[in-house]
This record gives C-alpha cells, sequence and structure tokens, in this order.
C-alpha cells in the first residue's frame, strides 16, 4: 500500500495491536489498528465481572474527531464538565477534542463491546471535512456533535468492520470500510440545518443555565415549565436548543443526571428508597423503573456496603 507521497507502507503497519485488560475485577480486551497518519480503529471488548469504574484522561497535540458506537452491553461515561454520556447498544457519540477528562462506568455480568474510530484535524481537512469543524474554536472544550441512536446505515457499516476484524482481512478492505463508515456518518452531521437552529448567544447561555440548573436541583421534582421560568425560555425554544446544542432532549439529561448520583449513592451502600428521595423520585416503583430502563438492571443488584 501506498501513502500519499508516493512512498510504500509496510504491511506490519497494518496489523492489529491487542492491549489485554488485566484488572482483577474485568477481562477482556482492546484491539487498535493506526491506518493512516490521523486514522485509527479500536475495538474494544469488556467483561466486567464487578461494576467498574475507570478514569479516562485524553490529551492529544491536535483536535480529533471520535466517532464511538456501542455494538453490545452500555456504559456510562461522566465527563468533568457535568455532562453524561449513556452509551448503550445501538447508540453512538461523535465528539470533537483534543483534551478531556472523566469517568466510565462498566455494569458487572454484561458483555460490553464498542467500536471507536478517531480521525485527527489534519486529515479532516485533507478529506474535505472542515464542515464539522465550523463554529467549533481550537480549544480545549469537548464539542458533541451528536449522541443518541444511530441509524441502520451506522449499523450495518459498524458491523461490516467488527466482521473483517474478525476473519483477519486485508488492510485495503478495513481501510474502505473505515472511509465509507466515516463518511457516512460526516454525512449524517453536514445534513443542512434547519433555520431554528441558528442560536444567539443569549439563547445559548439560558441552555447552559438550565443544565446547571438540572445537575443543582436534581434532586427536585424538576419541570420543563419551571427551567423555562427560571431561565427565562419558552418550552419550545428550550427543547429546541437542547436538541440542537446537546443532542439530547431536557427529560433525556435529567435522566442520565440522577442516575450517573443514583449508582454512585447505591455504591456508597445506601438503600434503594432512600436514594429514590435522593434524586428526586417520590415513589420507589418509579425509581426502580427508571433505573432498570436505565442500565438494565436492578437497583438492588448493585452491589455496597450497606449503611443503616
Amino acid at each position: 500500500m501506498w501513502n500519499a507521497e508516493g512512498t510504500m507502507i509496510s504491511a506490519q503497519r497494518f496489523s492489529w495491536h491487542r492491549q489485554p485488560i488485566s484488572q482483577e475485577s474485568c477481562g477482556g480486551f482492546v484491539d487498535r489498528l493506526r491506518l493512516d497518519d490521523g486514522l485509527a480503529l479500536a475495538l474494544c471488548h469488556y467483561q466486567p465481572q464487578r461494576d467498574l469504574r475507570e478514569h479516562s484522561i485524553i490529551e492529544r497535540n491536535v483536535r480529533s474527531l471520535t466517532i464511538a458506537i456501542a455494538l453490545e452491553g452500555n456504559s456510562l461515561t461522566s465527563a468533568s464538565d457535568g455532562s453524561h454520556y449513556h452509551l448503550r447498544a445501538g447508540h453512538s457519540t461523535v465528539a470533537l477534542f483534543s483534551r478531556a477528562r472523566g469517568e466510565r462506568f462498566l455494569p458487572a455480568g454484561q458483555q460490553i463491546r464498542q467500536l471507536r474510530l478517531i480521525v485527527d484535524e489534519p486529515l479532516m481537512e485533507q478529506y474535505a471535512l472542515t464542515g464539522l469543524l465550523s463554529g467549533r474554536q481550537p480549544d480545549n472544550q469537548v464539542y458533541s456533535l451528536f449522541s443518541g441512536q444511530h441509524g441502520l446505515s451506522i449499523q450495518r457499516l459498524a458491523e461490516r468492520l467488527v466482521a473483517l476484524h474478525s476473519r483477519n482481512a486485508s488492510a485495503l478492505e478495513i481501510q474502505i470500510a473505515t472511509l465509507t463508515l466515516l463518511s457516512e456518518q460526516a454525512r449524517l452531521l453536514s445534513s443542512p440545518p434547519k433555520k431554528s437552529q441558528t442560536m444567539s448567544g443569549a439563547a445559548q447561555d439560558k441552555l447552559l443555565k438550565a443544565r446547571e440548573l438540572m445537575q443543582q436541583h436534581y434532586d427536585q421534582p424538576l419541570t420543563v415549565g419551571w427551567l423555562c421560568a427560571t431561565t427565562g425560555s419558552n418550552e419550545f425554544a428550550l427543547k429546541q436548543g437542547f436538541r440542537t446544542l446537546f443532542n439530547t432532549t431536557p427529560h433525556r439529561m435529567l435522566t442520565e443526571i440522577r442516575m450517573a448520583h443514583a449508582l454512585a449513592l447505591l455504591e456508597s451502600g445506601l438503600h434503594a428508597s432512600t436514594v429514590a428521595w435522593k434524586v428526586g423520585y417520590q415513589h420507589l416503583s418509579s425509581f426502580s423503573a427508571a433505573f432498570h430502563r436505565f442500565y438494565g438492571r436492578t437497583p438492588t443488584s448493585v452491589s455496597g456496603k450497606r449503611q443503616p
């Protein structure tokens, strides 16, 4: 295979490099493949025996676009800015950053498989993907471009790459499949924005204030009406703004915040009934149902040294 300068690239460069996960409470591996300067794949396979929390610190010399696709199982990432990303099977996240800090939670008793595609900013410029950088300053912020359920095209392309990995396919096949996935994701992200998505600085400040209120008062029975009254917004602008700025809804973001705190409280040994009250649920049954939908398990299954 040849690079853009016409120099032959060693085939060894395209071999998968496996890093076993050797923690006592979690088995599995991460397979990494560098396809080009600024283009890489990672196939992650976790098998946690106990609930696992791991700190993540990413520092790169250039900004990178990271596409994370959940193939099986679910995980929750809590970023240092207070935002939460729930990555479960059939969902994906797309983010642009050079530095990121956070904590990833992997629940016990399930297989967790994720595919990650990382492309550096210089290569994005080479592939004419600079439209994805529009309006995003070259700073140390994490810009979330998408977080939610992906479509059938992304799912099929991700499964194609997994199949190529399984049969140790040629570098050419893998690179073609990788660039096809990148192209499809870029096409979906580059759809012409609706006029209603144009946002003023004042409108963005109201949305950031609404998120801050959720993070501070998640233990209260918050409503969209209260958020609107407190931030000086209206229901349509708030919901539309959340989709544009955060790629989510107010209800979903509040649920993610509550579930992250609920998990930590359960792990500390508090009873489920106490935790339900502390994270804003008036009834244990409602909390248990929400927790099960979010994590795929019951609150009582979370281990922790019980407090009196």
